[in-house]
């Protein structure tokens, strides 16, 4: 008996290999003979012709007839099960059929093995439990101390080699040099050699030395880890990057598409067999909640480790609905099948709406009061049991939605609000442990805020999936109605408010700001509770401001932007949404100019205190556009991040990406769309130079800087933060920098010391 974690699983010739860690921190291996099924809703004529196209496999797959219900109609189909006698060959099978059966429909049919087999046995990753292995490896039975819902959990004992390309200035996707540096035990060691075969094995000596259960890497996926097996196999070198020598790896191909609005583009994997590869350039969650957050999403999924890091909150979100479809006896179809249904002109315009926003009173205002709906949209999905399967039901004419009047089951739970119900519940627990422990010091606080952080992505993402088109279970009527009962909400509360006096400045869907003089904190928070058990969703008081800044748009000055603000807290916090310092496209030199001169506007407690201030936060700013007009910053605190929408070869017009772009393609660096570019602008209309800009990986010294471009960036932030007290980028030009400055820099850097005399504070 092993009493321990289930840490990796993954389909093999045995059916499904495990991975346990016992309490010792001792690695073993077992198997499970399993058969994963998928359904067909074939007539009795077509079983024959789907037993005749699966003879052809050498491995038994077995035909029967089975009753499972269908989600929407909460019916029981008659369905053909196939059940294929190979883990391995799974996927080869349903894709046999579905070519050779195009006009069926198909169920269970494109889940992995591995969830299948967590699905059947209720295992999760890192489920802790007694584990019954036999002589010959295979698991024969288990009991479980542990549940994936569980509050309080611990994680096995792991063992982590970062891994990562030298030096760190360039991101190594530009790189083909290969020099790695390896970290372990905390000690860091460089390899470094012009003869791979002496790196590899180099290599290959650490990760015996550490066995690791983690290999942590910066572009492990895309770059790094193929190049290393590709140079393994070229040079006869065995890499033991896998800890099961028996398996390959598991890779997936790269891949671009098109989402809200822009191209977005995601690495293919690159799996191991018995450890994780964790790359924390493709895992939006590791960069979000690190690995404690992984590991929490990943035990209420059911999706191996590994998988989840790379996933999207949608994937998780469904796999969860996918599970507890499976539990409960229902059909999963492996593509969405529901239409929207036919609405009339009235009530097209009625449900095409998103959330409630008004637009914010423009400028500075003090004393301001934020009240957030904890977790609004999860919670009318649980409140009111909506889900793609329970709107406008056939069996119930209750009229429940508000003004689209549509209906909503009462006689059975959705699978949405079935699955949400935990996490919502979770997450209102850690958030509370988080809070209690911080107040008490206690370090443990930092573990449930990743923990609920990594939750508050999959209840961000919840409510957009119930209207993605490829969603399994999403329907729009499921989305229109959300957003018709948060609509709802926001206006009750919205009146509530003002019936107590409170002034309405601004609100963004589950978010709103109140003033009322001389309010205090103890009048918010009865006005909350209020609004709390009227509306039927919790609302909590975010804070006090000092002050809070709404700031213009950059296109109209006259115009308001609803989600830009920036505002310093009573309890000494700053909240910013939206201006320069929180875009991820915004150089590092112009976030920190603005950082600076937030960190003096932060002293003031009103805003006569802030005018005060105005001198000070000026000669901050004016420092940093000195230091740009001189010719003497930094470049590598220049560099622009940019997403590029289309392959290189099809920009037709010569900005800055394109440029960039066919650069580096020529330099055999090739940047799918949706993948980020680096770069400095050189000459940003290219009168002097055609290039405009240079990337990161090809930049010199000697290739300067745009100053003027740079200088309007950084005008345009000061702006951003002082157009209120009549500084606009022109006045500042004006002031600062009346004369034009050549666009190249041929002065050297700053020595390092000025530099850090300059950014001390950075």
């Amino acid at each position: 008996m092993l009493t321990g974690w289930l840490f990796d699983m993954y389909p093999s010739v045995h059916g499904i290999t495990l991975w346990f860690i016992d309490t010792e921190g001792r690695k073993h291996c077992a198997y499970d003979r399993f058969t994963p099924s998928c359904y067909l809703r074939v007539t009795e004529c077509d079983t024959d012709r789907v037993a005749a196209l699966l003879r052809a496999f050498p491995f038994p797959v077995q035909l029967s007839r089975e009753a499972r219900r269908e989600v929407y109609s909460n019916k029981d189909w008659n369905v053909l099960r196939v059940s294929i006698g190979s883990t391995l060959h799974f996927k080869t099978v349903i894709q046999r059929l579905e070519r050779h059966l195009p006009h069926f429909v198909f169920f269970n049919s494109d889940i992995s093995p591995q969830q299948l087999y967590l699905y059947e046995t209720g295992l999760f990753p890192l489920a802790y439990g007694d584990y019954d292995i036999d002589g010959e490896g295979r698991l024969v039975g288990w009991t479980l101390h542990d549940a994936a819902d569980a509050l309080e959990y611990i994680l096995p004992p792991l063992t982590t080699l970062t891994l990562k390309n030298q030096p760190d200035v360039v991101s190594p996707k530009y790189r083909k040099l290969l020099q790695l540096e390896v970290t372990y035990d905390g000690t860091t060691y460089a390899m470094e050699s012009h003869a791979p075969e002496e790196v590899l094995g180099a290599l290959t000596r650490h990760i015996q030395r550490c066995d690791p259960d983690i290999i942590l890497t910066e572009y492990g996926d895309a770059v790094l880890l193929p190049l290393l097996a590709r140079l393994a196999d070229e040079h006869h070198i065995p890499l033991p990057l896998n800890r099961d020598t028996t398996m390959g790896y598991i890779t997936t191909a790269q891949s671009s598409y098109f989402a809200y609005g822009k191209i977005v583009h995601k690495d293919g994997a690159f799996e191991l067999a018995g450890r994780w590869h964790l790359d924390v350039e493709n895992s939006f969650m590791m960069g979000e909640a690190s690995l404690d957050g992984v590991a929490e999403i990943a035990r209420l999924t059911q999706l191996p480790v590994q998988h989840q890091s790379r996933s999207t909150i949608g994937t998780a979100l469904s796999s969860m609905q996918l599970s507890w479809a499976y539990r409960n006896g229902y059909l999963i179809p492996a593509r969405k099948r529901e239409p929207e249904d036919f609405k009339s002109a009235d009530v097209l315009l009625l449900a095409d709406r998103g959330g409630l926003i008004f637009q914010p009173e423009m400028g500075y205002h003090e004393q301001v009061a934020e009240l957030d709906f904890v977790s609004m949209y999860p919670t009318i999905m649980v409140t009111h049991n909506v889900s793609p399967e329970t709107v406008n039901c056939h069996c119930c004419r209750n009229e429940a939605v508000p003004e689209l009047r549509y209906t909503i089951c009462e006689r059975r739970e959705g699978i949405v609000p079935a699955t949400l119900r935990t996490v919502v519940h979770k997450r209102g627990i850690y958030k509370k442990e988080k809070k209690r422990l911080k107040v008490l010091g206690d370090e443990r606080w930092k573990l449930y805020d990743r923990r609920q952080n990594a939750l508050k992505w999959m209840l961000v993402t919840c409510f957009g999936y119930l209207g993605y088109k490829n969603a399994r279970f999403g329907r729009i009527e499921a989305h229109e109605s959300v957003n018709a009962f948060s609509r709802d909400a926001i206006l009750r509360a919205k009146e509530i408010a003002e019936g107590h006096g409170f002034h309405f400045l601004h609100a963004i869907v589950d978010c709103m700001w109140l003033h009322r003089p001389g309010a205090t904190e103890a009048d918010y928070e009865v006005l909350a509770q209020e609004v709390s058990d009227t509306v039927g969703i919790d609302i909590s008081l975010e804070g006090i401001y000092n002050w809070i800044l709404y700031p213009s748009s950059k296109m109209d000055p006259r115009m308001p932007t609803a989600n830009h603000y920036v505002g310093w807290y009573t309890n000494n916090e700053i909240k910013i949404r939206g201006i320069e310092i929180r875009r991820r496209d915004t150089p590092v030199f112009i976030k920190r100019l603005q950082g600076e001169m937030l960190k003096v506007m932060g002293e003031a407690k009103t805003i006569p205190a802030l005018e005060t201030l105005l001198p000070d936060v000026l000669a901050k700013a004016k420092e940093f556009v000195d230091l740009l007009r001189s010719g003497r910053a930094d470049p590598l605190q220049l560099v622009v991040r940019r997403h590029l929408s289309q392959e290189a070869g099809e920009y037709t017009h010569r900005s800055a990406n394109a440029i960039v772009a066919k650069t580096l393609e020529e330099a055999g660096v090739h940047l799918a769309p949706g993948k980020s570019v680096e770069y400095i602008i050189i000459d940003a209309s290219g009168k002097r130079n055609p290039e405009k800009a240079k990337a990161v990986a090809l930049y010199s010294l000697d290739d300067g800087y745009d100053i003027e471009k740079y200088t309007e960036m950084a005008l345009k932030a000061v702006e951003t933060l002082l157009l209120p007290f009549g500084y606009d980028a022109e006045k500042l030009r004006e002031l600062w920098c009346p004369l034009p400055v050549r666009t190249k820099h041929q002065r050297p850097i700053a020595a390092a010391s000025d530099q850090q005399e300059l950014f001390s504070s950075g």
